[in-house]
């Protein structure tokens, strides 16, 4: 006999024993696992929000005349999947669009302000209203944004051609902006519809129109 006395675990079954080493090593594990879960959902919870920006089918192009200013009107929806604690505040909206043709002018827009539309029956027509000036968007995972932004530019016509454009949103929580990129065409027969067209007049541009090649907003 050993002097320190007989080994309890030699009287119990086999199966007894093997069930108690696994119960201590899966208690071991778990010990060492929450920790680290605890510190993943710690960092996932205080982390700022992935903002993702999915644009619309359809833009508003509304033209003022020969020399006159350009207001395109364009409806993000501005998102988070991830849930955490913090939120992510859009800060500024810019609109960069560029002419395929390097001879053409290049607008300068700006964002100008934020609206809405709302169908009048009586006229088989859109209206839009002006809500707010240019001002921050909160965005969490429970409040995505969809707002109406009105970009002008100044002294600028529509020509026929295609255009690059970008929509840029600056965000306080870096100094790296979320940036969509898309894309214009205008034929020439769209730039003689507008110049023949009532002053305040706003114009549908799609990109999900059946056989039109590629993905721009054409009209």
């Amino acid at each position: 006999m050993s002097p320190e006395g007989p080994d309890p675990a030699r009287g119990r079954p086999p199966e007894r024993r093997r069930f108690e080493a696994v119960h201590l090593w899966t208690a071991t594990g778990a010990s060492l696992i929450a920790p680290a879960v605890s510190l993943y959902s710690l960092v996932v919870l205080h982390r700022p929000p992935d903002v993702e920006v999915a644009l619309p089918h359809v833009v508003r192009l509304e033209p003022r005349g020969p020399g006159g200013n350009v207001h395109l009107f364009l409806q993000p929806t501005i998102s988070s999947r991830i849930r955490t604690e913090d939120v992510e505040i859009i800060t500024d909206a810019e609109l960069r669009l560029r002419p395929a043709d390097p001879k053409a002018a290049r607008p300068a827009f700006y964002w100008d302000e934020s609206g809405t539309y709302s169908y009048d029956h009586a006229s088989n027509r859109l209206s839009y209203q002006r809500t707010a000036a240019p001002s921050p968007l909160v965005v969490a995972q429970d409040s995505p944004q969809q707002p109406t932004l009105l970009f002008n530019a100044h002294t600028w016509t529509v020509g026929q051609g295609r255009y690059e454009g970008t929509l840029v949103l600056h965000r306080a929580s870096t100094g790296s902006p979320v940036e969509k990129p898309f894309c214009l065409t205008v034929s020439a027969a769209a730039v003689r519809t507008f110049a023949a067209a009532p002053e305040r007049t706003s114009f549908e541009l799609r990109n999900d129109v059946p056989g039109t090649p590629g993905t721009c907003y054409a009209f």
